[in-house]
């Protein structure tokens, strides 16, 4: 069982060290299409769309690391205000109710990029990307979300706050 959690734990990692990388590779294509238009009049057909698709792909990769690290924003109005067993039990609820909505998430983004598949759907730029590729960043993401809500279901507890992973 330990070695499943470390193994589902390196995953969310990959998928963050993706996120980072894609958040880089989004400033280089950033600064490229600045360059290339302002400086030689030449505007590329290409960095804006890739720039989205990154930028997309980076929220939904890294969302289970931000899960995980406890680095996602909060309210905790309530969880100040009670004691350390509530705060368990709220905690419980909350995993379990992250977990709900990213099954059913991974669910519903992977039967739309199935059917962006079967229907051959391309972006409407010059590139003519199929949408599906981008669009399987949504259940890729999903079950990395999932991942992370199931791990902090095993870990159970509430995070006391202050220090991130």
């Amino acid at each position: 069982m330990k070695v499943l959690y470390r193994l589902s734990d390196l995953i969310i990692k990959i998928g963050a060290y993706i996120a980072g990388f894609l958040i880089i590779l989004t400033t280089f294509m950033i600064f490229y299409e600045v360059i290339s238009r302002s400086f030689f009049n030449h505007p590329t057909s290409w960095a804006t769309e890739m720039s989205i698709y990154s930028i997309i792909g980076s929220c939904f990769l890294g969302s289970a690391y931000a899960v995980r690290t406890y680095s996602h924003i909060t309210v905790d109005l309530l969880i100040n205000n009670v004691n350390d067993n509530i705060k368990t039990i709220l905690a419980y609820i909350s995993n379990a109710l992250g977990l709900i909505f990213s099954l059913i998430f991974t669910f519903y983004g992977y039967e739309h990029s199935m059917k962006s598949l079967e229907l051959g759907v391309t972006s409407a730029s010059l590139l003519r990307i199929p949408m599906y590729l981008p669009e399987m960043l949504l259940p890729i993401g999903g079950v990395l979300m999932c991942l992370a809500f199931i791990l902090q279901i095993v870990d159970g507890g509430t995070h006391k706050g202050g220090n991130h992973l």
